[in-house]
């Protein structure tokens, strides 16, 4: 009977919740793991870098842990800068963000504004590393058709 004990014990201590995986894994934000589901976190900033430059900022009010993958924030500001050191912003209420997609989706309002349009919907979509996403409608949009007219910028040097 002992013989069977000791190995069931030390199964049972692997198998235990204290041995919890503290490393981020492919797809998971650095620290969620640290953090339970249903976690809240106020005033978050998020950055994206890509070869040492910032390419987004995700901003928010709040946050809430969902899973080691997924967060819900509220009142979020996020910053797309292009390498024509042109910046979209994207604004809206509440929305759900997947590392493992790098997918943030929004069912409320929500606005885009970009040096050559502005956009306003009653929902959005979009892929922070890609920088592509829709406004769902009904959608108001306005272009800056200056843009598209005026010369191009002589080249930085």
């Amino acid at each position: 009977m002992r013989r069977i004990v000791l190995p069931l014990l030390l199964v049972l201590a692997a198998l235990s919740p204290a041995q919890v995986d503290r490393t981020a894994g492919q797809g998971e934000f650095p620290a969620l793991q640290l953090l339970p589901p249903g976690s809240r976190i106020q005033g978050i900033s998020l950055p994206r870098y890509q070869e040492h430059r910032v390419t987004a900022h995700i901003m928010a009010d709040l946050l809430e842990v969902l899973s080691r993958f997924e967060v819900r924030m509220a009142t979020i500001h996020t910053v797309l800068y292009g390498e024509a050191e042109d910046t979209t912003h994207v604004q809206m209420q509440d929305a759900t963000y997947d590392f493992r997609t790098s997918i943030m989706a929004s069912d409320t309002p929500a606005s885009v504004t970009n040096p050559r349009f502005s956009a306003e919907g009653s929902a959005v979509s979009f892929n922070s590393e890609t920088r592509c996403g829709i406004i769902k409608g009904p959608v108001h949009t306005t272009l800056n058709t200056s843009i598209f007219t005026n010369p191009p910028a002589p080249p930085k040097k």
